[in-house]
């Protein structure tokens, strides 16, 4: 069965940015931009485009399919 695998968290990691400038950014709380950057949970299609934008990657890169094995 494949799953889908967050990039959000190393990206994050790599850029210029850290989990509070996003938590103000979307105006979340810290638990919930944990579990964007973990794949507990999912910003919404707005919140992810413009993640995309922000972190200078498509939309795509935010996210993989790995094997759940």
């Amino acid at each position: 069965m494949r799953k889908l695998k967050s990039n959000i968290g190393w990206l994050v990691h790599k850029s210029d940015y850290n989990r509070e400038y996003l938590r103000k950014r979307y105006n979340k709380t810290a638990n919930t931009i944990s579990n964007w950057c973990t794949g507990k949970s999912y910003p919404s299609p707005p919140e992810l485009w413009d993640l995309a934008e922000l972190l200078e990657v498509k939309v795509d890169d935010l996210y993989e399919w790995s094997e759940n094995t």
